[in-house]
């Protein structure tokens, strides 16, 4: 499973949900036509084997509902649980060097901020690109470039970009007509009392968009 639909990628948080209500939020955002899952787990309380495990059931979750899953930065990771792709960071390995140790048919994203990092993901064969738009509280060590910043970033790419950051159905709409692929959410879905609502909420909004824009 590698379809490349990047419309609304569910990015996972296991810190904002007790550990029996993991997976039964994905479902309900699987549910509610996410199109992509990115499994994080950043919070610091589950071990190595603990994470494996939780990445196994997410695995099997995805291609329950025929949804790619992409790790976030571990490609350790990524390849033990056979996910179907990985975004990267700047400060991660490159992604040249995480081709040559994961070759075959996968599904790969950089995390940029600038035209020069843009300009190095599409030399060593990103898929798509992520870009920061809006402040959070989930991630404190990257860009936010606002509506406008992501505007011109865009301008510099020939590879479609998901919107990080912030994302709500408020300020998705924006993004989308600016010419985003996609959005990324975290926050939005994660805290809210119902995530399948909020995820609906947020595709309605999005798809309300590229209507408008085409």
């Amino acid at each position: 499973m590698n379809s490349r639909n990047l419309t609304f990628c569910l990015v996972t948080d296991s810190g904002f949900r007790q550990d029996e209500e993991f997976i039964p939020t994905l479902e309900a955002a699987l549910e509610a036509g996410t199109t992509m899952i990115q499994y994080r787990e950043k919070s610091g309380r589950l071990s190595d084997r603990q994470i494996y495990l939780q990445a196994l059931e997410v695995a099997a979750l995805c291609r329950r509902f025929s949804v790619p899953l992409i790790i976030d930065d571990r490609l350790d990771l990524a390849m033990a649980v056979g996910a179907d792709g990985l975004h990267i960071g700047q400060k991660d390995l490159p992604l040249d060097v995480v081709r040559k140790l994961w070759p075959g048919e996968r599904i790969f994203g950089v995390s940029v901020a600038s035209p020069e990092e843009i300009a190095r993901a599409e030399a060593e064969g990103a898929d798509y690109l992520g870009i920061g738009a809006f402040p959070t509280e989930t991630k404190t060590d990257y860009s936010s470039l606002g509506s406008d910043g992501v505007s011109l970033l865009l301008k510099e790419s020939s590879l479609p970009v998901i919107a990080i950051g912030g994302i709500t159905a408020s300020n998705a709409p924006g993004l989308i007509r600016t010419g985003c692929a996609g959005v990324a959410v975290v926050s939005a879905v994660w805290k809210a009392p119902n995530p399948g609502a909020a995820a609906q909420e947020i595709l309605d909004a999005v798809h309300k968009a590229r209507q408008y824009k085409a």
